[in-house]
């Protein structure tokens, strides 16, 4: 009489197709993670760079429409590499406002004083500060580098010196450097903006 076969599996068989399985979904998983987490920096790089270059754009135009102050103050009221105050009418009731875009830790932020009724003051206590880009990382880069009229020129007197910044001042040079994740070994990102101030253009 012959045996019958047995249709089942060894231990060591099942062993085996437990350890590939786990071995497969080890894979899966460990693949999973890693397109997810480069979607998610793909898509906060794109959202951070969408708001720096909006927000560079919008820095520009502002510098370009650099006025004299309601009470008479020269258009540049400081000039320095990681910030610059200057007076314009950036809350559109034709009215020159004092802007202040500055450095603070990794953010560019941007602080606005509305000028009071005659006689007109600018309190600093009334300035009302947004941050404008984060994740900034400059290694030492000025934000802000300044030109006079006769640049470029002129290279033996440009990029100015700080001394000579609030009068000479016509054409300001605008760079961010924007590092989202640094800790993965991701480039950072330079975006950069010139810009002439238009009431003090020598051609004028």
């Amino acid at each position: 009489m012959s045996r019958m076969k047995s249709n089942g599996f060894t231990l060591v068989e099942v062993l085996v197709a437990m350890f590939t399985f786990a071995l497969l979904a080890a894979l899966v998983a460990g693949f999973a993670v890693y397109y997810f987490q480069s979607y998610n920096f793909s898509f906060e790089e794109n959202q951070q760079i969408g708001i720096a270059q909006s927000g560079l754009t919008t820095m520009i135009r502002e510098i370009r429409e650099a006025r004299l102050a309601d009470n008479g103050a020269y258009p540049i009221e400081q000039a320095l590499d990681n910030s610059f105050t200057f007076f314009a009418d950036v809350t559109n009731d034709n009215r020159s406002d004092r802007v202040r875009y500055f450095l603070n830790g990794n953010e560019l932020q941007k602080g606005v004083t509305e000028p009071t009724v005659v006689p007109v003051t600018y309190p600093s206590a009334n300035e009302q500060i947004k941050t404008v880009v984060t994740n900034l990382d400059m290694a030492g880069t000025p934000i802000f580098t300044y030109y006079n009229g006769e640049w470029p020129a002129d290279t033996v007197n440009n990029p100015l010196a700080v001394g000579s910044r609030l009068l000479n001042t016509r054409y300001v040079d605008v760079k961010l450097r924007i590092d989202i994740e640094s800790n993965i070994g991701a480039q950072a990102l330079n975006l950069s903006g010139g810009v002439s101030i238009r009431s003090l253009k020598n051609n004028l």
